[in-house]
């Protein structure tokens, strides 16, 4: 027999103040029914009476009860302890365990207990065991042993034992439940959490720390812990579905990617239930697990990635970009903005393949692909939907059919010259072009297919066209493309050939003497003659020869300013020159300015830069170090078209500026609108304030002079003093063409 301690045992214990007085009561009948020879022959009738009746109650008592003397021999035993021996009360009354089936072990350990009970001389409570003699299976028992000295002045012990076997079999099977729990989880290598949502104290097995890396001390046990544990990106999904389970919509289940110690990720299957709520429902504590799933994830991944990728290129394949192409079009139908396909095909692919073997054609098709990604935005698709066929889908180009095209013709430009460019491949140099067919999608009845029809057949039309080129789909857009893109190369050759030159607009004083000029930009077009501003300068803004433009209007405004110089009754002019928000914030702008004074001989102080008030959106800080820089060297500073852009206040007295130009759209109606004519006086008292020159721009009749002049400003320019004319025609003779400097 193996006593076990009563701390591990969770049962209720016999000795309470109850059983105690059963004990006490017991044990004085017991001790004057044994002084008055319970087993003497010659008993009296009252006395058997008692007998019988104490031995019913005895009997009937669901307990073992057992009186023993000093040495461990039975004294008195009721029916349930003779059973269990497999014999009747009366016979065991002088024996000791020993004699029944009690081991000779189990026999001493009774014989030891009862003793060291008696020597100790107060009441314990013991676990025992024992083997039942009709069944020969183990009971357990839980015992109370009450010492005393009976009349006869020797020892004597009560016992008392409950019969606790289905209890201790219930205890055996939860736990032998847990140990198969634990056994499958470590099986399945799942970590196991449970979250006091009391205490937030949130407790983990060893196996959810090995999982991350940890051992069991280095993390907290809270729920602050664990957030740092998940990946940044998945955190607040992760916390919505344990909030969903929180809130009672279901158990939690969610896959989410963890941080391991050592800073590396795993995809995770957690799980859990909400298994205690309080009387208002509000959850108490959340148990649940996760399992290790990254294989499953990068195996989906691969299966992915074949499904939808091109394995040689890792570029979209054809069904990854027909979904990514429905989708575009439906978010060009929501946004309002039109976008574009284009389908590549390389130039004579298949005589490259026969020529220099598959190998080389598979190296060539790879490196395509990587220059198609750097010519798109990351919000764009770069595609191969099978041989040397590529597609691009350009997201949301321009609110206009137009505007959309320019953007399409740019990139497709660039794809051009991207893929145009030699290829090493081992070591060998490999020449390839483009053919690139364009179709424009917004319209409500685009589909892909049909999108994919047109991209293609405009693609046969850049190959009749001679290869290397592009053609869009729709005949008027291509034709305006091929306008514009005739244009640009015009400018080109025009800026190059030293085509452009300046007209000069005189700016006069109150008593109409000429204090300056504009510097205005044309196009001496050898076909078309003379071409306005409004038809190139917003092409050159878009394809950036704004800035080659700027340094030779500026250069020739210098020239011009050296050529006054040398005629006294002209010295004094200066000459104002716009400025485009493009030139200004070049880093090298006021390099640039300088050395054109410097170069030509130019007084720097007769030269004005007029900014719009686009410029000063981008960078006020930059602007002023600018303007401050040239100031410094005398160049003055003009805001040009007034009034009609962002108008602060804050950066007219923060900015070095010399004047203002009232924009003409106010001057046209001055006389006729009460607005005009009160915006007008507005900006003339506001210049005054400040201290700035008033140009008051396009003044064509004498009523306009007089209400501008009346009301304080001191400059004009218009055609009521002079339409712009060549530098040559200007009284003092100029310089005309944009010559080389």
């Amino acid at each position: 027999m193996t006593p076990e301690t009563l701390a591990d045992c969770p049962l209720h214990s016999l000795a309470d103040a109850g059983t105690a007085h059963r004990i006490d009561a017991l044990k004085a009948e017991l001790e004057r029914l044994t002084g008055m020879a319970w087993h003497a022959g010659d008993a009296g009738p009252h006395l058997r009476e008692q007998q019988s009746l104490l031995r019913t109650v005895l009997d009937e008592s669901p307990d073992f009860i057992v009186l023993k003397d000093h040495e461990g021999n039975f004294l008195l035993c009721n029916k349930p302890v003779a059973d269990f021996y497999g014999t009747t009360p009366e016979a065991m009354v002088g024996k000791h365990d020993g004699h029944f089936s009690a081991t000779p072990e189990q026999a001493e350990f009774f014989r030891r207990n009862v003793l060291d009970v008696m020597a100790r001389g107060h009441t314990e409570v013991v676990f025992e065991e024992s083997t039942d003699d009709r069944s020969g299976q183990t009971r357990y028992f839980k015992s109370i042993k009450k010492p005393f000295i009976g009349d006869n002045g020797l020892p004597r012990i009560l016992v008392i034992a409950q019969d606790i076997t289905d209890i201790r079999r219930a205890q055996q099977q939860v736990q032998e439940s847990e140990r198969r729990l634990s056994y499958v989880l470590n099986a399945t290598g799942e970590g196991v959490w449970d979250w006091d949502l009391g205490t937030n104290a949130l407790q983990h097995n060893a196996r959810w720390f090995e999982l991350l890396g940890y051992a069991k001390g280095e993390l907290e046990s809270s729920i602050a812990a664990f957030e740092r544990c998940v990946f940044a990106d998945d955190l607040d999904d992760t916390r919505a579905a344990i909030q969903r389970c929180l809130d009672g919509h279901g158990p939690y289940r969610h896959e989410h990617r963890m941080q391991r110690k050592d800073g590396s990720t795993m995809w995770v299957f957690d799980r859990g239930d909400v298994v205690e709520r309080d009387a208002e429902g509000r959850p108490l504590r959340m148990v649940g697990s996760f399992a290790d799933v990254n294989e499953r994830k990068v195996a989906e991944a691969m299966t992915e990635r074949l499904a939808f990728y091109d394995p040689l290129t890792g570029l979209p394949n054809r069904r990854l970009m027909l979904d990514r192409l429905q989708q575009a079009i439906r978010t060009s139908g929501r946004s309002g903005l039109f976008g574009a396909l284009m389908f590549i095909d390389l130039d004579n692919f298949k005589d490259l393949n026969d020529c220099n073997g598959h190998g080389t054609g598979d190296a060539l098709l790879q490196q395509v692909g990587q220059r198609l990604r750097q010519c798109v935005r990351q919000r764009d698709t770069a595609a191969r939907i099978g041989g040397d066929e590529f597609v691009l889908i350009l997201e949301e180009l321009g609110s206009s059919l137009l505007d959309t095209a320019g953007h399409a013709e740019l990139v497709a430009a660039k794809v051009i010259d991207a893929v145009g460019q030699p290829y090493d491949i081992e070591g060998v140099a490999i020449s390839s072009t483009p053919s690139i067919g364009i179709a424009l999608f917004g319209a409500p009845a685009d589909t892909a297919d049909e999108l994919l029809k047109r991209a293609d057949f405009a693609m046969y039309q850049a190959k009749d066209a001679g290869r290397n080129t592009l053609r869009f789909f729709d005949p008027a857009m291509q034709e305006a493309v091929l306008s514009r893109t005739q244009w640009l190369a015009q400018l080109r050759t025009a800026i190059d050939r030293r085509e452009l030159c300046i007209h000069l607009q005189p700016i006069v004083d109150g008593d109409r003497r000429t204090v300056g000029a504009e510097a205005l930009v044309r196009w001496n077009h050898p076909e078309r003659g003379l071409v306005s501003p409004a038809d190139f300068i917003p092409l050159a803004e878009q394809s950036g020869l704004i800035l080659a433009i700027g340094e030779q209007v500026l250069d020739a405004a210098c020239r011009q300013l050296v050529a006054w110089s040398a005629q006294p009754a002209n010295r004094a002019l200066s000459i104002s020159v716009n400025v485009s928000a493009r030139q200004f914030h070049h880093p090298d702008f006021v390099a640039r300015v300088l050395d054109a004074a410097e170069r030509t001989g130019a007084d720097p102080a007769r030269l004005t830069l007029e900014l719009t008030e686009s410029v000063l959106l981008d960078d006020l800080a930059e602007v002023i170090v600018k303007m401050t820089a040239l100031k410094a060297r005398g160049v003055c500073f003009s805001i040009d078209d007034f009034g009609t852009g962002w108008s602060s206040l804050s950066y007219l007295k923060r900015l070095p500026l010399d004047e203002l130009k009232i924009d003409r759209s106010f001057i046209n109606d001055v006389l006729t609108d009460p607005n005009d004519a009160s915006i007008v006086q507005t900006m003339l008292v506001l210049a005054r304030s400040l201290s700035l020159e008033v140009v008051a721009e396009g003044v064509e009749t004498a009523g306009q002079r007089e209400f501008l002049a009346g009301h304080g400003c001191r400059l004009f320019q218009g055609w009521l003093y002079g339409r712009p004319m060549p530098a040559a025609d200007w009284p003092i003779a100029g310089y005309g063409p944009l010559s080389s400097p």
